[in-house]
């Protein structure tokens, strides 16, 4: 580690083993203006009533920046890299972050296997801040962590910079009348659900789905995107699902009349889309919208784990809704056959997939198949839910698609069969 002068207050510059050039923390030119923009960016997101936690020391300036805004709460300072954090303990840039009596330095290995578990058991993302210091020099045993974080921060980013179209659709979507869905908890208990997405393996599914619905044993979910497409083979689910924000959803109904079938809407989805549907229609409030938690809190509704997708969001409710036993159709979470949706979907389009970055499992665990960046952390999320809900009997029967760890892979004709019989 050397220090380097700057036209302001000194910087570090760090030889790490895993970057081509040295690493330089902060601006070369001024470093507290940077660490200004920062704060003022990161402050705008957080929830006011939780301690915050930042992954990366870097030279201390963002840390003490951030201390000074919010001198009430409590902040963690993560670093994963030993030997800076030891380095650091001794440098100059220390003493001024130890007189901040709400700022915590913790040196992540030293920490036993089940205080480091702790620290991500119930971490808020909206008060997760990421440093790139933190993540630059974090070493390769920590490869796990370091990919959850990238994960965190690609979901944060997209979060933020969609919250002026977030805080408006919130505010269209709140000012006329609606309902909650406080009515409906357990309404389906005891009924195996089978949550259809709109992944391009969906369309092997069309013919049984069609009969499955005319057994009427199962209760039918489906996600927007996948509604038209099942329109189109005479397949109307029990209710569908809306949590998109854009404008380019209003395609999903279009021409669509379903007078008797209940939407289900966040907050935030996008208002045009949601006056669209002329049948009954009812509101979901998502954790970690600061807006949503507390019109939640007023109408003594529930709260519902987004997960980023609408199919994430949709399992969700459905376990609010008394779900046991579910199923996955259509849940691709990659480009199977090198296509985006099932034929039929406004989204559809053909990806070419020799210029994608990320692979994942394929459904039979015998291949890598493409996938982005955004379809794994929706995996992940699945594969957590199932983790942390050991209660539920949850089915991956997509029959294409990525592999999901946690859940039993059968096919959807196996699952029909076996909860029947249950």
């Amino acid at each position: 580690m050397t220090i380097i002068d700057t036209k302001t207050v000194p910087t570090i510059k760090v030889e790490h083993t895993d970057a081509s050039s040295p690493l330089i923390f902060h601006s070369k030119y001024n470093p507290l203006r940077e660490a200004d923009a920062w704060v003022e960016n990161a402050r705008k997101h957080l929830n006011k009533d939780k301690e915050v936690t930042v992954v990366g020391t870097g030279a201390g300036y963002h840390i003490l920046k951030l201390a000074d805004a919010i001198p009430n709460l409590p902040i963690r300072v993560l670093e994963f890299n030993e030997t800076y954090f030891t380095w650091f303990q001794k440098s100059e840039f220390m003493p001024p972050i130890k007189d901040k009596a709400n700022v915590e330095h913790i040196c992540f290995p030293t920490l036993s296997k089940e205080q480091q578990e702790g620290l991500f058991t119930n971490i808020s993302t909206r008060n997760l801040l990421i440093h790139k210091s933190g993540l630059d020099i974090i070493p390769t045993r920590f490869a796990t962590i370091r990919t959850m974080l990238e994960d965190i921060q690609f979901q944060n980013n997209s979060l933020h910079n969609q919250l002026k179209r977030l805080e408006e659709n919130f505010k269209l979507n709140t000012k006329t009348t609606f309902k909650g869905i406080a009515t409906f908890k357990n309404k389906y208990k005891g009924s195996p659900m089978i949550l259809i997405s709109a992944g391009p393996s969906l369309n092997k599914h069309m013919k049984r789905l069609k009969e499955i619905q005319q057994e009427d044993k199962f209760i039918l979910g489906a996600v927007g995107t996948a509604l038209k497409p099942l329109l189109a083979h005479g397949i109307t689910p029990d209710f569908f699902c809306l949590i998109d924000a854009n404008p380019q959803t209003t395609s999903q109904f279009n021409d669509v009349c379903l007078p008797n079938t209940p939407l289900f809407y966040l907050s935030t989805a996008y208002h045009e889309t949601v006056a669209l549907h002329q049948g009954p229609k009812y509101i979901m409030w998502q954790r970690g919208f600061l807006p949503a938690e507390e019109y939640a809190k007023n109408c003594d509704d529930p709260l519902i784990e987004t997960g980023g997708s609408v199919a994430t969001a949709l399992l969700d409710l459905m376990v609010y809704f008394g779900a046991e036993q579910i199923a996955l159709a259509g849940q691709d979470l990659a480009f199977t056959d090198g296509a985006s949706h099932v034929q039929g979907a406004h989204l559809h389009r053909s990806i070419d997939t020799s210029s994608t970055l990320h692979e994942t499992l394929d459904y039979y665990g015998e291949k890598m198949i493409p996938t982005a960046r955004n379809l794994s952390i929706y995996r992940k999320w699945f594969e957590q839910y199932a983790k942390t809900h050991p209660n539920l009997a949850l089915y991956n029967c997509t029959e294409g698609g990525a592999y999901i760890n946690h859940w039993q892979h059968v096919s959807l004709q196996t699952f029909v069969e076996n909860a029947i019989k249950k």
